[in-house]
């Protein structure tokens, strides 16, 4: 008997009488809700800022403390801190794990830096990636926490500091954290219009490659050169043809360098590479080309090294994460909203807790567009949309575990 609904007959007044004190706690609260999401929009929090990334942290572990949760802060010396919250239901585990990254993409020298609201849209860095939903699921917690429903339902956060990065100093907690949870939601944005429930994203790998050659004078330089540019051209336009569309696979080669001058034989040149892939079996396929490759360079006198600096695994569409939309899907019904399955493109830390294996679903947070750009933004109407879908989906969901 773990939630309010198990304790009382299952009848529609129970339900809407629930839904409509987190909907008015929420409608009542909207102003601290964009409050606090303007107080933490205004902290720039690069993710190599790790002072502004701390102050947004001490911002959250304040509303935390605030709300009667357990707060555990990890601390980080390059990266900013992480920070774990959960209420006295969760403490031996179990139930709901809300998670997102409090870092952005913006350099405090960029200059984009200022909450702006202008209608329905508000505008700054990072209110949509994703500032927005880390407040959509403190908000759908404290709704809960006013329809009585913490007292029984275990909720935890794991906030962390470097996402967008690739998550490499808090992977750990991450995947620690999922493991105590029954199911978790990553509380990344919910498409331009709402509704975008992500159950499955493409998996990546960021590497680098150096070539190295043997230095000459360009007007001297015994034929066929040992040149590092000329074997790098090869081998870029060797990577690029196994973009396979049609499999989920891509490839790009996003940065390049190396050479000295016109007039000298390149020694090394260096080149950033990304690839992304829906299943590992696509992944171990793409990435065994691309050794190939590298390793077997066509210029004599040239070599080639190879080395991954970022990798996430893909989140595969499993019936573990949609058994859990299946909760969502219900709970969005009852609201009088639609909500769809959405695969993307691009990764998140739903990768990673679903490969720990931990029912997982994305795309709980805001809506909004054009994130990673100075012309972010968020509708400011889906705030209380998507918190109130998070609190009831957390009830739907927990009923399947409890």
């Amino acid at each position: 008997m773990s939630t309010v609904l198990h304790r009382q007959p299952s009848t529609g007044k129970t339900i809407m009488d629930m839904i409509q004190t987190l909907k008015t706690y929420l409608e009542d609260n909207k102003n601290e809700m964009f409050d606090l999401l303007e107080q933490i929009v205004n902290i720039n929090s690069y993710s190599g800022n790790k002072k502004g990334v701390d102050k947004v942290v001490d911002v959250l572990e304040g509303t935390f403390k605030d709300m009667g949760l357990t707060i555990r802060r990890q601390q980080r010396d390059v990266t900013g801190d992480n920070l774990v919250a959960e209420n006295a239901a969760r403490i031996s585990g179990g139930g709901l794990l809300m998670i997102g990254h409090m870092d952005t993409v913006f350099p405090p020298e960029m200059g984009f830096d200022t909450y702006r609201k202008d209608g329905n849209t508000i505008y700054g860095p990072g209110v949509y990636d994703m500032k927005g939903g880390l407040v959509v699921g403190i908000f759908a917690a404290k709704a809960m926490q006013a329809a009585g429903l913490l007292e029984t339902i275990p909720v935890g956060f794991t906030y962390n500091s470097d996402e967008e990065i690739g998550s490499p100093h808090s992977r750990d907690i991450i995947v620690k954290e999922a493991k105590r949870s029954d199911f978790c939601f990553v509380m990344e944005g919910s498409g331009a219009n709402g509704g975008e429930i992500v159950t499955g994203r493409k998996g990546r790998i960021v590497f680098d490659f150096e070539v190295t050659g043997k230095a000459g004078h360009a007007g001297n330089a015994a034929f066929p050169k040992a040149s590092a540019i000329a074997e790098m051209a090869q081998m870029v336009t060797a990577l690029e043809a196994l973009n396979d569309p049609e499999a989920g696979t891509s490839l790009n080669v996003g940065q390049i360098e190396g050479g000295v001058g016109p007039n000298t034989v390149a020694a090394t040149a260096k080149a950033r590479v990304e690839t992304r892939f829906t299943t590992m079996e696509g992944r171990d396929k793409v990435w065994s080309a691309i050794n190939k490759i590298i390793t077997s360079p066509t210029l004599s006198g040239t070599s080639a090294t190879l080395k991954i600096q970022i990798e996430r695994p893909p989140m595969v569409p499993n019936e573990a994460n949609l058994a859990l939309f299946d909760s969502v899907e219900q709970a969005a019904k009852e609201l009088g909203l639609s909500v769809k399955s959405n695969f993307r493109g691009g990764g998140s830390d739903a990768n990673i807790v679903s490969e720990a294996g931990v029912p997982v679903l994305d795309g709980l947070g805001s809506s909004g567009e054009k994130l990673h750009t100075p012309d972010e933004s968020m509708r400011a109407d889906s705030m209380v949309r998507q918190a109130l879908l998070t609190a009831l989906s957390a009830v739907r969901a927990y009923e399947k575990y409890a």
